[in-house]
């Protein structure tokens, strides 16, 4: 019996459909899904009970730079004369990524037996994304595949360096919260306690403060585990909301709506937009299938939602800048942009140029994120340090004036 497999496609209408399917191979799966005219999102084998054969976590994931090295050595290759299969064979002996050399091996048998090299990728959707396939068979289209591969190689590090900006600039502020915790949960269970039997001896009634900071102490003592499986249902129980379409949607509205955090997102997002529709529609993708990429690509439903209506209109006539000049989550700037691009006919150019203005953008907002994280850990850290301070010293002066 073959396995069963479980996948989310979209439809050229941009709607998504989920199910599943029984199939040899995760391969002729997605072959079969594409032949239907479906757009791949995600395609994977269904766990059946506990069979560990099944469980992916320790499989090292694909990453944007591992496409990016790829791509550049692939077209370096390919613009140097050596054919698809030779490059192939070269990069699949230089790749460490077990995951990548797996289907790099893949690929190569299938290109062998007559298939094109987009074909090819298509039928590998964990490793090779909607995008990257997509500028491949335009490139094979216009002749010129060393080309867009050199275009896919510095899309993809130009998103990987804007990542690492954001998590580098995000580590310390994060490790100092994380410290702050952890002080207050040491004080909490094992500074505190040693206080506890001599506040009991003094015999008047204890401050408020000192009452509440005891009180805290003895429930983490005695219900640690309670306040850890909490935490741990929260974060599932949120997890699984943020996978529903209306709680993926609510959440990312709320992002956008946080101060200064919500304005670097809305950034982060647009220029995500502007540099993913520049190099697809530089490297020959029809507007429509390019929307149909970036959407997806975008990573807020609210952007997402924005741009399937526009593409609607764009598939009925209309310009692209129409729809998106009624929408507040597209500034008038880079509204404009998209309208001069279209009027002089480069508007993959336009968009490039956005790219770099949010890119600079970005970077000023992280910055401005993480100036005020830093005083916001700090004073919180102050105040709960303050509070057990005063909670401890207060029954002391009692003790004074007793005495």
């Amino acid at each position: 019996m073959a396995p069963m497999f479980e996948y989310e496609v979209k439809t050229q209408n941009g709607e998504k459909i989920d199910g599943t399917l029984e199939a040899e191979n995760e391969s002729m799966l997605a072959s079969n899904l594409r032949k239907k005219g479906y757009y791949i999102l995600n395609i994977k084998r269904k766990r059946e009970g506990f069979d560990l054969s099944n469980i992916s976590l320790f499989e090292k994931k694909v990453k944007l730079n591992d496409l990016a090295v790829f791509a550049r050595q692939f077209s370096a290759m390919i613009n140097s004369g050596i054919s698809i299969i030779d490059a192939l064979d070269i990069l699949r002996d230089q790749i460490d990524h077990p995951k990548l050399q797996e289907t790099i091996i893949a690929v190569t048998e299938d290109i062998e037996t007559g298939s094109d090299l987009s074909e090819s990728l298509a039928k590998h959707p964990d490793v090779f994304p909607e995008l990257f396939v997509q500028m491949v068979k335009a490139g094979e289209t216009g002749g010129i595949i060393g080309d867009v591969l050199d275009k896919i190689a510095n899309h993809y590090e130009k998103q990987d360096e804007l990542q690492g900006k954001i998590k580098s600039a995000l580590y310390y502020p994060v490790t100092i919260m994380v410290i702050a915790i952890l002080v207050v949960l040491f004080l909490l269970t094992n500074v505190v306690p040693t206080f506890v039997s001599m506040f009991s001896d003094l015999g008047a009634e204890l401050p408020l403060p000192t009452r509440i900071l005891i009180g805290t102490s003895s429930f983490l003592q005695s219900y640690w585990w309670l306040v850890g499986l909490i935490l741990v249902a929260l974060y599932f129980a949120f997890r699984n909301y943020r996978k529903t379409p209306e709680g993926k949607l609510r959440t990312d509205r709320l992002i956008l709506k946080i101060p200064q955090v919500g304005t670097m997102m809305q950034k982060i997002y647009l220029s995500r937009f502007s540099s993913t529709l520049a190099v697809l529609l530089s490297s020959g993708v029809d507007l429509l299938a390019s929307l149909t990429i970036v959407e997806d690509v975008v990573g807020n439903k609210l952007y997402q939602k924005a741009l399937t209506e526009a593409r609607i209109k764009v598939r009925e006539g209309s310009t692209l800048s129409a729809p998106l000049e009624k929408r507040e989550e597209f500034p008038k700037l880079l509204v404009h942009m998209i309208k001069v691009g279209e009027e002089t006919g480069g508007m993959s150019s336009m968009l490039e140029k956005v790219s770099m203005f949010y890119d600079r953008e970005v970077d000023r907002s992280v910055e401005g994120v993480v100036s005020i994280i830093e005083p916001v850990i700090i004073v919180f850290l102050a105040v709960v340090v303050g509070f057990v301070v005063i909670s401890i010293v207060m029954p002391m002066f009692d003790m004074y004036t007793y005495m």
